[in-house]
């Protein structure tokens, strides 16, 4: 016995006190888990079940939701939306479905032949682009003004320069 004390005395002397304190301290944390894991199982307090209080809440949210849709159903009054001259212009010329653009467009179109698509509602047509009777004429856009050889030379010339002094 007195060999026992004297070995656990000499483990207890090759510690510092940081592992002193960090062994403590495990010890204290692991008592302290196993006391709180005997409260919880000797613990004699009912908890209600999830499926004895659900029916409860979903009763008033469907209550009040019923009342929330029913009072926006009554009392919806929509605002009318303040469009600016642009927006107004932009919502009239808005092409918004397909068949909106082939009425706009059908008059500028013309075509040169209609195949079968092998499906009952769809055609398939064949756009005639040699007789295009409504084309735009190209805008006369300015020329560009070309510098000279002699002049551009020199340009270039200049440029070289300005880099040279830039580099120093």
């Amino acid at each position: 016995m007195e060999y026992l004390v004297l070995t656990i005395g000499g483990l207890f002397e090759l510690f510092t006190w940081s592992d002193l304190f960090f062994f403590i301290a495990t010890l204290i944390l692991i008592l302290l888990l196993v006391y709180i894991i005997y409260l919880v199982k000797t613990d004699d307090v009912e908890i209600p079940s999830l499926n004895e209080t659900m029916p409860q809440k979903e009763e008033k949210s469907e209550r009040s939701l019923k009342d929330i849709v029913d009072k926006l159903e009554t009392d919806y009054d929509p605002k009318p939306i303040d469009l600016s001259k642009y927006e107004e212009e932009q919502e009239n010329t808005a092409i918004i479905s397909y068949d909106e653009l082939v009425k706009r467009a059908s008059n500028n179109i013309s075509y040169e032949d209609e195949y079968d698509s092998g499906y009952d509602d769809v055609e398939v047509k064949k756009v005639d682009l040699t007789n295009t009777s409504n084309t735009q004429e190209l805008v006369d856009l300015p020329k560009a003004v070309m510098m000279r050889y002699d002049s551009e030379e020199a340009f270039l010339k200049a440029l070289k320069v300005l880099q040279s002094n830039l580099v120093r």
